[in-house]
């Protein structure tokens, strides 16, 4: 048995397998990790934290003086106190993880 008509097979499995790539892209159903509106990368399953998980995140990365202000699509504004600063921060409910840091004014 010659190699030639195994290596031309494989050859066009491959580029039929290679085009239907983008059409599987498109599909109704997505699981694993997506992107929101503003391009940051979230679960699509999200469990969300409570509120003392986020301020525990929150203080784990360096803020003091936390205070949680609105809650939307699985984000929350916080307030709180770092390197002398007040900041606004917007956090990932899903994660805790800081999106948005905005300086607001000298502590």
């Amino acid at each position: 048995m010659k190699a030639t008509p195994i290596l031309r097979a494989a050859v066009l499995g491959l580029s039929l397998a290679a085009s239907t790539i983008p059409a599987m892209a498109q599909s109704p159903f997505h699981f694993g990790f997506g992107t929101d509106g503003f391009g940051y990368r979230r679960p699509l399953i999200c469990v969300e934290l409570t509120d003392r998980q986020i301020r525990n995140a929150v203080r784990d990365q360096g803020y003091r003086n936390i205070s949680l202000n609105v809650r939307n699509d699985r984000r929350i504004q916080v307030r709180g106190t770092r390197g002398g600063w007040v900041h606004l921060l917007r956090v990932s409910t899903c994660t805790g993880a800081i999106l948005v840091r905005d300086r607001l004014r000298p502590a």
